[in-house]
């Protein structure tokens, strides 16, 4: 999976001028993991991205050192799918993040991203009152394929 060059100058901008800010120094196996973040194209939990920089050789208190900063310097946020998720999730949080859409199953947590052109459009050209949009998440919520075709006992 490629990374998109001008999202991680951008996460990469914000994270040094917040290490810069208190005096930090700049490490090698932030940028590794920064630079993972941004192949991602949809929200992930924190044991998804430590699986993804697996070959990285990365410790584990490493990963989630860096992940903490990243929250800290608000590069990447929690995401709320709002169904009782039990794992935080997250996703990066800069001004180029791309906007998405996607489908979540509120029985069993299935997620699938999708494009809509004529929401897409919609969404770009409305005119919000002093406020100047960057970019948007949708998230639709209702029962995948899968779910609707179980009897009502298997699915709990």
């Amino acid at each position: 999976m490629m990374r998109d060059e001008k999202l991680y100058k951008t996460a990469k901008e914000q994270l040094d001028a917040y290490i810069r800010d208190r005096g930090m120094r700049e490490s090698s196996s932030r940028n590794i993991i920064l630079g993972r973040i941004c192949q991602l194209r949809q929200p992930f939990t924190a044991s998804q991205l430590e699986e993804y920089c697996a070959d990285a050789h990365l410790s584990r208190a490493t990963f989630y050192n860096a992940l903490n900063l990243f929250i800290s310097a608000q590069i990447v946020k929690p995401y709320d799918r709002g169904y009782g998720q039990t794992a935080a999730e997250y996703e990066l949080n800069t001004s180029v993040s791309r906007s998405h859409m996607q489908l979540v199953c509120r029985k069993c947590g299935r997620t699938a991203s999708f494009y809509d052109q004529v929401i897409s459009r919609m969404v770009a050209e409305h005119k919000y009152t002093n406020f100047n949009m960057q970019n948007y998440t949708l998230v639709v919520y209702g029962e995948c394929k899968v779910c609707r075709r179980m009897p009502d006992k298997k699915r709990k």
